[in-house]
């Protein structure tokens, strides 16, 4: 075997291992010695959008083309490119043409993917059922395919499908989401159990710490024991799960709790316990460690009546409450407002816009105060002409959330998007309603208009996708009772 092909097959290698740059320093060398080598370009340009260097990607994929107009590995790769870069028709018309060369698999899955992404949920599983009819064995696309047979509300055929994935390559993704329709179908005895195999998935592989510690499996007797329970993924996440540690308290274990340092300062003023610390501090020395998510399984909530009953659990810092209440009419509905989600992804369709609070804002009596920080503030001018909203100047600044919470106590309800402010309403007992969209996260289960893990809500769906005027009319005649 020549040098090129040793070190092509190297490269290779490096690159199946996840070991990008050095993979990436021996295609460089190699396209020295071979420039007009496509397959050694679209290797180089795959590693080149991995590295989220999208401009230097199509170049290497234009030359590609340009040495073989009918190279449809290189269409199917640029059309990624363009999709990554928010250009959907050129990324359709790259997919579209690479399938026409060779009906090729990898351009098949990725249109049917950008059909998912963009909502357009028929044309999505006609692709992937063609992917399967080339590949019965295609475990990404039968995953693929129930995600969007769980888009289209069709939950037990989204199962069955998750399980041709699992029964194909156990895959991790489809244990993982399979468990969010068990938990949102209130099936916690399987859901919980499957909800474990988040760690073995591309989104958590970066989350999970303590490797070296010992796991609290549920059975080890914690009296006189000490544990750390450490936060995961978000931010309400965090706020929502830190009322399974009073359990862990009772079991008569010593409690340390980390936690994103965002919720270090509120968890100390507003929680029961005195052991808080952000992720990255020095942590006193313990016998065991869990996630707070894992805390439900560990602990056997196996159906929605054990899941434990706090009409709060976390309380207000008086001195905090007395400095803002003077900004309140006790005469006054004093309603708090979120209206934005987050910008990322994940938070997609969570979101309404600030302008659907007008009718209420003109209700008699009522006065609307903004909670919303960060993300859909530029709202606030964009509507200031419309109808009266309240906001506050430097609040929070001390840390997140402090003030807030402080701000909650005096306000007579909270309309909230599906958010932390939502779980910091609920973790505080405040009556709140929550607006969720058609197809909501697990955690608030299906079509029920209360909630079992804060009993303070009540909850607003959406009835068809993207009409959130129905659900604020709901709204707003209730608050005319």
């Amino acid at each position: 075997m020549d040098y090129f092909n040793k070190e092509a097959l190297k490269a290779v290698e490096l690159h199946k291992k996840n070991k990008l740059n050095e993979a990436k320093i021996i295609y460089l060398n190699l396209i020295k010695i071979h420039p007009n080598n496509s397959q050694i370009l679209r290797l180089l340009s795959s590693i080149e959008i991995s590295f989220e260097n999208y401009d230097v990607a199509l170049d290497l994929l234009d030359r590609c083309i340009s040495i073989d107009d009918n190279d449809a590995e290189a269409y199917s790769n640029r059309g990624i490119v363009f999709f990554k870069k928010k250009d959907i028709e050129k990324a359709k018309k790259d997919y579209l043409k690479s399938i026409d060369i060779n009906n090729n698999l990898n351009a098949l899955f990725n249109l049917a993917n950008l059909y998912k992404e963009m909502n357009q949920l028929e044309e999505s599983e006609k692709y992937f059922n063609k992917v399967i009819s080339i590949n019965p064995k295609h475990y990404k696309a039968f995953h693929n395919l129930a995600v969007v047979k769980n888009l289209q509300g069709k939950t037990k055929e989204s199962i069955s499908y998750f399980d041709r994935s699992i029964k194909i390559n156990q895959y991790s993704e489809s244990y993982f989401f399979k468990s969010l329709i068990q938990l949102k179908l209130e099936n916690f005895e399987d859901g919980w159990k499957n909800y474990e195999w988040r760690w073995k998935t591309k989104f958590f592989l970066n989350q999970k710490k303590y490797f070296d510690r010992e796991v609290w499996d549920g059975k080890q007797d914690l009296k006189n024991k000490t544990i750390l329970l450490y936060g995961e993924q978000g931010l309400g996440d965090q706020i929502q799960f830190i009322r399974f540690a009073k359990i862990i308290e009772e079991l008569g274990a010593k409690v340390f709790i980390e936690v994103d340092k965002n919720l270090v300062k509120l968890f100390q003023e507003t929680s029961y316990f005195k052991n808080i610390y952000a992720k990255g501090d020095k942590i006193p020395e313990f016998n065991y460690c869990c996630p707070l998510m894992s805390l439900p399984l560990k602990l056997n909530i196996n159906h929605i009546k054990n899941i434990p009953k706090y009409s709060s659990y976390l309380n207000f810092n008086a001195e905090r409450v007395k400095r803002w209440e003077n900004l309140f009419e006790k005469k006054k509905i004093n309603i708090g407002i979120n209206w934005e989600s987050g910008s990322v992804s994940m938070f997609k369709g969570r979101s309404f816009k600030l302008n659907n609070f007008k009718n209420i804002s003109l209700l008699k009596e009522v006065e609307l105060f903004s909670l919303q920080k960060i993300n859909g503030l530029e709202q606030i001018k964009e509507n200031e002409n419309q109808f009266k909203l309240n906001t506050f100047k430097n609040f929070d600044e001390e840390a997140p959330f402090v003030d807030t919470a402080a701000i909650m106590k005096n306000l007579d309800l909270i309309i909230t998007s599906d958010t932390s402010i939502a779980h910091l309403s609920g973790a505080l007992g405040k009556k709140t309603y929550l607006i969720l969209q058609k197809n909501s996260e697990w955690r608030w289960l299906s079509e029920k208009k209360n909630s079992p893990w804060y009993p303070s809500f009540i909850i607003y769906r959406q009835k068809k996708e993207g009409n959130w005027e129905e659900v604020f009319n709901d709204i707003e005649n209730d608050l005319k009772k």
